[in-house]
């Protein structure tokens, strides 16, 4: 069994499903289709990151995910640079935004399962001590929706609505399912 994603939360997700498996990263473009929604989007991306993997790894069953954060219709990508991360997390500062992450599992003899889980977040009115110190500690970095609600992003949190694990970047419960 191989992780499709150099995610370090991923792997640490997965461990509670699955006892034994590799990680491979999958290098592959995350763009969004004209027109397409996001639960679409994230499965396609999950699925494109699996079968990027898979081409290399004949025999295993190979773990994608994508994971995007919105509300409306605009999306809350990664960053790396502080600024956009600000100017993010001040836009959904004190409001409801949806994270949905997509799956794919590739098995050996071609069968794929697909899925989308949809998480509602509301994150706390963001400024001072709170935002300053969030965005010194670098852990927005490369997430969705610029905070990691299983580190320091969760005192940025005041609810969610979902699977947490959603959030986070790889939803459990139909997973579970899946290899029980």
């Amino acid at each position: 069994m191989i992780l499709a994603s150099s995610s370090p939360r991923r792997k640490r997700l997965l461990k509670m499903v699955v006892k034994r498996f590799s990680v491979k990263s999958a290098d592959v473009a995350e763009t969004i289709r004209a027109g397409e929604s996001f639960s679409s989007a994230a499965k396609r991306l999950a699925e494109k990151k699996a079968r990027a993997v898979a081409n290399h790894s004949k025999g295993a069953v190979i773990i994608g995910a994508d994971t995007i954060a919105y509300s409306g219709k605009t999306i809350f990508r990664k960053t790396n640079d502080v600024k956009a991360a600000e100017k993010i997390l001040r836009g959904i500062s004190g409001k409801t935004h949806y994270v949905v992450t997509g799956v794919c599992v590739v098995f050996p003899d071609g069968k794929i399962v697909k899925y989308a889980v949809k998480a509602a977040v509301k994150l706390k009115k963001l400024e001072g001590k709170l935002l300053d110190g969030y965005l010194k500690s670098g852990e927005w970095k490369g997430r969705a929706g610029c905070y990691d609600v299983s580190g320091k992003g969760a005192k940025l949190v005041a609810s969610v609505r979902g699977e947490k694990e959603t959030v986070v970047g790889l939803p459990l419960k139909k997973l579970e399912l899946i290899f029980d």
